[in-house]
């Protein structure tokens, strides 16, 4: 999923530092020995300017190569969403380039940047008030209505990494990858439930949770316990909820999943996801959610970090002792600047609840 190289410089590795500080120890010695100070002084200056240059050429040959890739990634991305334009051919299918209103549901943030005077600050309050739904396909499957489109999110990691590189609007450029969100619209709104709320906090999920104790652990994935009950009471639901592969969101009157990667997916995947998520709509038991029916489907924006409307797919981090990782999406402040990010918010998961087991 990144660009960037996660490896450690190969200086920092050992036992390649030690051999090079070995190296450079014996250098200086020899010179010490056989040249005097005044020659160690000018080898221990061109040593640094060495060492300085051998960074920023490595830096600017890791910048390069990530830009490549993203504009590699870019061509693909727009093969995609054009061959998702191709299928309008379809009956009841619509599509449509760009969306600014589909995206203001979904990420996009009013708001005026130009006060922003720190550039990293500025590029992301810029980024998420310019954001825009690419390749916006509605359909019906199982009677609902279906949204299929793209929005560009940054991955934090790149970000970070190549900004201390380069400058920072070509940083997020490079760092910019697509967040392909399916929703579908329910008949009326209904309470905030994350399918995470059928699995128990991961590792890092509990330090979280230790830390932030202004949220109760039981409504971080709905605003309603009893409303959460009853949904996953339901096996094809709880089925559902236990997908790693489909992590949804019920938010107001849209149930919402959403996969990441570094060049959109293909249109037949996001079909495939729309289709599953409109499954999970039509097995709710919608003869009993009546009660739990809400007067609108608006949430506050900024969201709340904790209600935020989607989640990606989970990934694996390695050998790691956490369980499965996951990434939520939401608004963040940026410093004290008024302004706000739209950025991934990872935590990991650990084994499904025990109250909503499987049977």
């Amino acid at each position: 999923m990144n660009r960037t190289t996660l490896e450690k410089h190969i200086l920092a590795r050992t036992p390649y530092n030690q051999i090079a500080a070995a190296l450079s120890l014996a250098l200086f010695i020899v010179v010490l020995l056989y040249a005097g100070w005044t020659a160690l002084l000018i080898v221990f200056v061109l040593w640094l300017a060495a060492l300085t240059y051998g960074g920023f050429a490595s830096s600017r040959r890791e910048f390069a190569k990530v830009v490549r890739a993203r504009e590699e990634d870019r061509h693909v991305h727009d093969e995609l969403i054009a061959r998702r334009g191709r299928l309008v051919q379809f009956a009841d299918t619509t599509f449509e380039e760009r969306s600014t209103m589909l995206a203001a549901r979904f990420g996009r943030v009013d708001q005026n940047v130009d006060d922003v005077v720190d550039p990293r600050k500025a590029v992301r309050a810029r980024h998420a008030a310019e954001l825009v739904a690419q390749g916006v396909t509605s359909t019906r499957f199982c009677g609902f209505p279906v949204t299929v489109f793209d929005l560009d999110v940054i991955n934090e990691a790149d970000f970070d990494s190549l900004v201390k590189m380069g400058k920072a609007e070509r940083a997020l450029e490079a760092a910019t990858v697509h967040l392909t969100v399916c929703a579908v619209t329910l008949p009326y709104p209904l309470p905030y439930l994350s399918s995470l709320a059928a699995w128990e906090p991961g590792m890092l999920a509990e330090l979280e949770e230790s830390v932030d104790g202004d949220v109760p652990a039981e409504l971080r994935h709905t605003d309603d316990p009893d409303f959460a009950s009853l949904l996953l009471s339901v096996p094809k639901v709880l089925r559902a909820a236990h997908d790693l592969d489909l992590l949804w969101t019920i938010s107001g009157d849209q149930l919402v999943a959403a996969a990441m990667s570094t060049t959109g997916i293909t249109p037949e995947s996001a079909l495939r996801r729309a289709t599953d998520l409109a499954a999970v709509a039509a097995a709710l038991p919608w003869d009993r959610l009546e009660p739990f029916r809400r007067d609108t489907a608006d949430v506050p924006a900024p969201w709340p970090l904790h209600r935020s409307r989607f989640v990606t797919h989970q990934w694996w981090v390695g050998n790691d002792e956490s369980g499965p990782t996951v990434r939520r999406w939401a608004h963040h402040p940026i410093g004290k600047t008024g302004t706000y990010a739209f950025v991934g918010v990872g935590s990991d998961l650990g084994e499904p609840r025990g109250a909503f087991k499987v049977s």
